[in-house]
C-alpha cells in the first residue's frame, strides 16, 4: 500500500462523504449534512498533511532548507486544521462531525481489507469454481435481503409508539366525532370488504400464478411474502431463467455452432452489431455487455406476461424507474470517467469556446441539467406505459370475449384478445429497441467529441 492507496481512499470518501451528507441533510436536517460533510473534510485534510509530514520526514534530504520548510508549512496546518476543529465542534453537531471524521478511517478499513481478501487463496478458490461463487452471491443476497427486513422491522416498532401516543393525544372529542360518525356508516367489515373489492377492480389483470397460490393460501405468511414482491419476484426468475439459457449455451463451446449455442450467438451478435453500428466500432464493443444485457432483460420482461398465468415486470413503474435509474447513474459515471469533473461541467454548459457561447453558458447549464434528469423519467414512462397499456388492452378484449357468449356460466369465452398478440409481441420488441438505443444515444453523447468525430469519419468512408 503506497501514496496510490491513499489517493484512492482520498477519491472513495469525497463520493462517499458528499452522497451521505447530501442524504443525512435531505432526510434527517440540514444541519447534521453540513456536519457530516465538515467531518469529513476536517478528516480528509488531516490525512492530507498526515501523508506530507511523512513524505518529508522519510524524503533522503530531509535536512535541506525546503524540505525543512515544507515540514513546518506542514505542522502549522496541522495546529490550524486543531483550532478549526474546536470551532466546529462548538458550532455544528458532534454526532455528525465525528461520523464525517470516521468515514475516510472506515475507507481505509474497508479497502485494505478488499485487498487481503481479493489476495487470499480462499477468494481464488471461490472464484474458480462457479457453483461456489454462485453460491456465495446467492448466500450474500439473502443475509441482506434479511438485514434489510430486520432494519425495516426495527424501524417500524421504532415509530410505532410514536404513533400511538399522538393517536391518544387525539383525545375523547376525536373519539366521540368517530362515534357519530360511525353510527351512519356501514360496519368496517364492509367498508374493508369495499375498499379491497375496489383496489383489485382498479388493478384488474390475467391473474398469475403467485395470485393464485396467496387467494389459495390467504392466511399464510409466505403467501403474503410473494404477493407483497409479485414484480421482484417475476423480474429474478426471468433474470435466472437468461442466466440460465446462457449457461447452458456456453457450457460446452463448439467450433461450429448448433442448437442453443448457435442461437444465442446469433442473438449476441445481433445486438453486438446493433450496437456497434450506435457508438461506432471503436467504443461500442466497450458497452456491448451493459446494453445487451440491458435490451435482451427488457425484452423478456415485456414478453413474459404473455405467457398463461405469468405477469410482465416492466407493467409496474417500480421496475422501469429501477432501470432508468441504474442507465442514468451509468450515463453519468461514463461522463465523469472519459471527460473527468471539468469536462462534464464544460460538457453540462454546452462547451463554450467563444463569446457568445460563454454569454450563453448560465443558459445552456439548467437547460443539460434538467435535460439529464429528465431522461429517466422519460425512460421509465414510456416503458411503463407501453406495456401496461398492452396489458389492459389484452384484458379488455378478453373481457369483451367472455360477456358476448349468452350463457355467461361457461368457463371459457371467445378469444378476442387472441387478435392482438401481434402487436403485442411488436409493442415488446419495440420498446426493448427504444430503450436500448436511447440508453446507447444518451452514453455517445456523454462521450468525446473526438469520438464522435471518429465514428462520423468511419461511417463517411464506409459508405463511400
Amino acid at each position: 500500500m503506497g501514496l496510490e492507496f491513499l489517493a484512492r481512499v482520498r477519491k472513495t470518501s469525497t463520493w462517499l462523504g458528499g452522497v451521505l451528507a447530501l442524504m443525512s441533510a435531505t432526510y434527517v436536517s440540514p444541519m447534521l449534512g453540513v456536519s457530516f460533510a465538515a467531518g469529513a473534510l476536517w478528516s480528509l485534510v488531516n490525512l492530507q498533511l498526515i501523508e506530507r509530514l511523512v513524505v518529508g520526514l522519510m524524503h533522503p534530504d530531509r535536512t535541506t532548507p525546503a524540505n525543512t520548510r515544507r515540514i513546518a508549512f506542514v505542522l502549522g496546518g496541522m495546529l490550524l486544521l486543531f483550532a478549526a476543529g474546536w470551532a466546529l465542534l462548538t458550532l455544528l453537531s458532534p454526532i455528525g462531525l465525528v461520523c464525517g471524521f470516521v468515514l475516510p478511517l472506515a475507507v481505509i478499513v474497508a479497502k485494505a481489507g478488499t485487498q487481503v481478501l481479493l489476495s487470499s487463496h480462499a477468494w481464488r478458490s471461490l472464484l474458480n469454481h462457479r457453483f461456489r461463487a454462485t453460491f456465495a452471491v446467492l448466500a450474500l443476497a439473502t443475509v441482506t435481503w434479511f438485514a434489510l427486513g430486520a432494519l425495516t422491522n426495527a424501524g417500524s416498532t421504532t415509530f410505532a409508539p410514536v404513533a400511538t401516543q399522538s393517536a391518544q393525544a387525539a383525545g375523547s372529542n376525536a373519539a366521540d366525532a368517530h362515534a357519530k360518525a360511525s353510527e351512519s356508516e356501514p360496519p368496517a367489515a364492509a367498508q374493508g370488504e369495499s375498499s379491497e373489492g375496489s383496489e383489485k377492480k382498479g388493478q384488474a389483470g390475467f391473474p398469475n400464478v403467485i395470485e393464485l397460490f396467496a387467494n389459495a393460501n390467504p392466511h399464510a405468511p409466505w403467501a403474503r411474502f410473494l404477493e407483497h414482491y409479485e414484480v421482484l419476484v417475476f423480474s429474478i426468475f426471468i433474470a435466472l431463467i437468461l442466466l440460465a439459457v446462457a449457461f447452458a449455451a456456453s457450457r460446452n463451446p463448439q467450433l461450429i455452432p448448433s442448437g442453443l449455442q448457435n442461437g444465442v450467438e446469433m442473438v449476441v451478435e445481433g445486438l453486438s452489431n446493433f450496437i456497434i453500428g450506435i457508438l461506432g466500432p471503436k467504443q461500442g464493443p466497450r458497452f456491448v455487455p451493459f446494453l445487451g444485457t440491458l435490451g435482451l432483460y427488457i425484452f423478456a420482461m415485456n414478453l413474459f406476461g404473455l405467457i398463461p398465468f405469468m405477469h410482465s415486470p416492466t407493467a409496474s413503474l417500480n421496475v422501469t424507474v429501477a432501470l432508468a435509474l441504474t442507465v442514468f447513474v451509468y450515463v453519468q459515471f461514463i461522463g465523469f470517467k472519459e471527460l473527468g469533473p471539468l469536462g462534464w461541467l464544460d460538457h453540462m454548459l454546452g462547451n463554450p469556446r467563444d463569446i457568445t457561447g460563454w454569454m450563453l453558458a448560465p443558459l445552456m447549464l439548467p437547460i443539460h441539467v434538467l435535460g439529464e434528469l429528465a431522461k429517466p423519467i422519460s425512460l421509465s414512462c414510456r416503458l411503463f406505459g407501453n406495456i401496461f397499456g398492452e396489458d389492459m388492452l389484452l384484458v379488455a378484449f378478453a373481457s369483451l370475449g367472455v360477456t358476448m357468449l349468452p350463457f355467461k356460466s361457461l368457463p371459457f369465452g371467445i378469444p378476442m384478445h387472441a387478435l392482438f398478440f401481434p402487436l403485442a409481441l411488436l409493442g415488446s420488441a419495440l420498446q426493448a429497441m427504444v430503450f436500448t438505443v436511447l440508453s446507447s444515444i444518451y452514453i455517445l453523447l456523454m462521450l468525446p467529441h473526438e469520438h464522435h468525430d471518429e465514428h462520423g469519419h468511419g461511417e463517411a468512408a464506409h459508405a463511400h
